[in-house]
């Protein structure tokens, strides 16, 4: 999900690009819009500390620029896909956040 502050990668994404071996920059894809683009975009590391364990968690920096260029509004949910071999972050898929009704 598309944060106000940051755009975090989930875990998964983060072990399959390795980035517990050293922080580097993701390509990343928009193939959601027409013409898809494709971005550069570097990583940045989280320190979390939760029931006295440390972990780390990852995220995407200049996430303005990125979420700008991929319209993607804050709380939107966001569907994407990893490519292990070219390193590559795929977003397939963007569904607008809608408020709940009451």
């Amino acid at each position: 999900m598309a944060g106000e502050d940051h755009f975090r990668i989930p875990d998964p994404v983060s072990r399959m690009a390795r980035l517990h071996e050293g922080l580097k920059d993701l390509t990343v894809r928009f193939l959601h819009l027409d013409p898809p683009i494709q971005i550069t975009n570097g990583t940045r590391r989280e320190r979390r500390e939760r029931r006295g364990k440390t972990s780390f968690r990852y995220a995407l920096t200049s996430w303005k620029k990125f979420m700008k260029a991929a319209r993607i509004n804050v709380c939107d949910q966001v569907h994407f896909s990893f490519d292990e071999n070219d390193q590559v972050l795929s977003v397939e898929r963007v569904v607008p956040y809608v408020r709940p009704t009451k």
